[in-house]
């Protein structure tokens, strides 16, 4: 007994460094041999995103694996059409890795162009997508016609849906993030041997954008499946959904770290040494760059930023669906409504025109609201066209879930913000395998079994989950890039300018020659600022600001609240925004291109946008 103990206590020994040294020190993202991942994220130059695609053709093959399991092989044709001079390099292919909570275990097999020719690329790995950045080297360009070839496999793909009663293959094809349009869009799905008996006979196809449930025609051939769509345009989406019989595809399995979290660890010495210097890394590792300045009053919000991605930056995500909405409101795309008799607020949409992507996903969330019937009780002309928050649609919920993702991926790929220090990540495992091989050798050594008890079942379980925990924090911080903290000073400019007294706020408006204000400007000023101080936490001092400056006028972005907002809670309006039910939860990696369905589609239920797959991409 005491001869086995000895050798069990070695064996953890050995699996614990093999285990925490292989987390900590994870390979960079699978790349073509000519090019290797770069070390910052890639910023977008303007001008890169104005040319359209031709076509995007893509061709699944869908199969099973000896355990049942799903695969999925896909091949995807894009056809750009460049403008005929020298703006792009190439493309941007962001592939989803990750389908209902769960790694798909992407692998890239190749890239050519078309004629079985190699184009160069490099991978970006992110916590959702894997970015191909598909481009001849720096100081060329292309352009007219280009074909771009990706393949690449993937497993576990379907899913068991309950309201269909049928496992779904559910997928996205060429995703909504994209922003030029698409000529056609099409896709083929080829089922391998033995499937075709197992098919429910449901199946359906949508189009449009992010929630649309615009149908369209899936056509059965043996045993294959096509669509073909015409003219899609930016940020729209082909979605099919497969139905087979349940029990078709076996679930994914779940690994050793997903069935027992607490896997193996520590000691005493090792527990307090990397609780320590896991303490210090979560506490010191947050800090990012600064700019060193003073901050600078400022009441002008910073271009090339919506609200969401302010509210990123700012550390207050929950809190952006709700500045948009009065960001909307302000801006006249929206009325916001207000029941005083209820206490409760609403929106009535007016024009979507010139709205960005996460502006548009508010938008399109109000207008599938209004058309539901959330209205409530109200009748009349008009009624049919209002949506009121705070009741059982999901709408809101979801939306305000995309646009959280979406703002997160893109402050990451703007390159505000970057990851931790890997130095600090790699050390804190290492001390840990260290401190306890030294404890379960000198147990050993010893020839106590009651320590090597203590080691084994006290020890180890304690520095996993410790551990664990530290990962799991640590993979979250976000630092300030340079860029992202002049961004973030800037914000912090809109914040002074809302505390300064009035007076002091006059003169700023008036500038160097301090003449009159008019009293116009300054409600469109301190409006403007409004969503900001959501952000901020200070929406209650400033609407009653503006409630000052509404004497001689109403808002006419509210109904409901009178000429001085007498009875308007914006504070009220941020807690029914953050309690709307919520379908799914994308991750903050993710955008509407990594937002997963919790109802089947094969029946007619689904909507574009709502299965796996999908992602987006761009010009480079």
């Amino acid at each position: 007994m005491r001869s086995f103990m000895r050798c069990a206590s070695l064996l953890a020994v050995v699996l614990c460094a093999v285990l925490l040294t292989g987390w900590a020190v994870s390979p960079p993202a699978a790349a073509s041999p000519s090019a290797a991942s770069p070390a910052a994220p890639t910023i977008v130059q303007a001008g890169v995103d104005d040319f359209s695609f031709e076509s995007f053709d893509a061709e699944y093959r869908l199969g099973r694996d000896e355990a049942d399991r799903a695969t999925l092989r896909t091949t995807e044709r894009l056809v750009a059409r460049f403008p005929d001079f020298d703006q792009n390099r190439g493309i941007r292919r962001d592939i989803p890795r990750s389908y209902d909570g769960h790694s798909t275990d992407l692998a890239v097999v190749s890239v050519t162009d078309g004629e079985g020719r190699p184009r160069p690329y490099t991978a970006k790995k992110g916590r959702d997508f894997l970015s191909l950045t598909i481009a001849v080297p720096e100081g060329e360009y292309v352009r007219g016609r280009q074909v771009y070839v990706i393949e690449y496999t993937q497993r576990d793909v379907t899913k068991r849906f309950a309201d269909t009663d049928a496992d779904e293959f559910y997928w996205d094809v060429n995703g909504t993030d994209w922003r030029q349009s698409f000529g056609r869009v099409g896709a083929r799905v080829a089922l391998e041997d033995g499937l075709a008996s197992a098919l429910t006979g449901s199946e359906s196809c949508y189009r449009g954008r992010y929630g649309s449930t615009e149908r369209c025609e899936i056509v059965r051939d043996g045993d294959a499946f096509t669509v073909d769509e015409a003219q899609l345009w930016p940020q729209e989406n082909v979605t099919f959904a497969i139905g087979f019989a349940p029990g078709t595809f076996a679930e994914r399995p779940f690994s050793l770290f997903e069935r027992v979290p607490p896997l193996a660890f520590a000691g005493f010495a090792s527990g307090a040494c990397a609780l320590l210097l896991g303490l210090w890394a979560l506490t010191f590792g947050r800090r990012g760059a600064r700019t060193g300045r003073a901050i600078i009053a400022q009441y002008e919000p910073p271009e090339d930023i919506d609200v969401a991605i302010a509210a990123q930056l700012l550390g207050q995500p929950k809190r952006a669906m709700t500045a948009m909405l009065l960001d909307l409101a302000v801006r006249g795309s929206i009325r916001l409504l207000h029941d005083r008799e209820r206490d409760r607020f609403g929106a009535r949409p007016i024009s979507d025109r010139g709205l960005e992507q996460r502006e548009q996903l508010a938008f399109s969330a109000i207008e599938r609201m209004a058309a539901a019937g959330t209205s409530g009780t109200r009748s009349g002309a008009g009624a049919s066209e209002e949506a009121w928050f705070g009741g059982a649609s999901t709408a809101l919920g979801d939306a305000a879930a995309s646009i959280r993702s979406s703002a997160a991926r893109e402050v990451e790929r703007r390159g505000y913000t970057r990851g931790p220090a890997k130095g600090v990540g790699c050390a804190v495992p290492l001390l840990s395998v260290l401190s306890l091989a030294l404890l379960t050798v000198h147990a050993v050594m010893d020839g106590s079994d009651g320590l090597l008890a203590v080691v084994l079942a006290v020890g180890i379980n304690a520095c996993v989950w410790l551990l664990l925990g530290f990962f799991a924090l640590f993979g979250k911080v976000r630092r300030l890039t340079p860029e992202g903290a002049l961004l973030h000073e800037h914000l912090q400019g809109l914040r002074e300018y809302i505390r300064l007294a009035e007076a002091d706020r006059i003169r700023m408006l008036q500038g160097v020659t301090g003449a009159e204000v008019d009293e116009q400007r300054v409600v469109r000023v301190y409006e403007r600022l409004l969503p900001y101080a959501v952000l901020f936490g200070q929406e209650h001092e400033w609407q009653a600001e503006l409630a000052r400056h509404y004497a001689a006028s109403v808002p006419s972005w509210l109904e409901g609240g009178g000429a001085d907002l007498d009875g308007v809670s914006f504070s009220r309006l941020q807690t029914t925004v953050a309690s709307s039910p919520v379908t799914h939860v994308p991750s903050s990696s993710s955008s509407t291109g990594s937002s997963f369905s919790s109802s089947g589609g094969s029946s007619g239920g689904g909507s574009s946008g709502g299965g796996g797959g999908g992602g987006g991409g761009g010009g480079v």
